[in-house]
């Protein structure tokens, strides 16, 4: 996501486009999911715990300066089922999100 995001910014800007910037953010959890509404309108939603703190969490790349971040229980949810995270990643520790109570513990994927 982060490389497809930053290849598409650099392409908008040698056509003399508006920049974007593209943050990311993955949280793990119980959700629920699927088709709402009816005939005449029909949306595929997600619905859960993870989903708005993956919301607040993609929020919070502005303020740490990222592309992409998770939570550290995430992070090592994630290697204990096999992802093999490159060398670049950071843990900032006792960060407060907005909207989430508590201090949290976030990897950055990417800045």
């Amino acid at each position: 996501i982060v490389a497809q995001g930053r290849s598409w910014a650099r392409e908008r800007a040698a056509r003399g486009e508006d920049a974007v910037d593209i943050g990311a953010a993955v949280a793990a959890g119980r959700l629920l999911f699927g088709a709402v509404g009816d005939a005449t309108r029909l949306e595929y939603t997600v619905i859960g715990d993870p989903v708005n703190l993956a919301a607040k969490l993609e929020k919070q790349n502005k303020t740490e300066n990222t592309v992409a971040i998770t939570n550290l229980a995430t992070y090592e949810q994630a290697k204990a089922q096999g992802y093999q995270p490159g060398a670049d990643h950071e843990v900032r520790r006792d960060r407060a999100l907005e909207g989430v109570a508590g201090s949290h513990d976030l990897v950055v994927l990417a800045s």
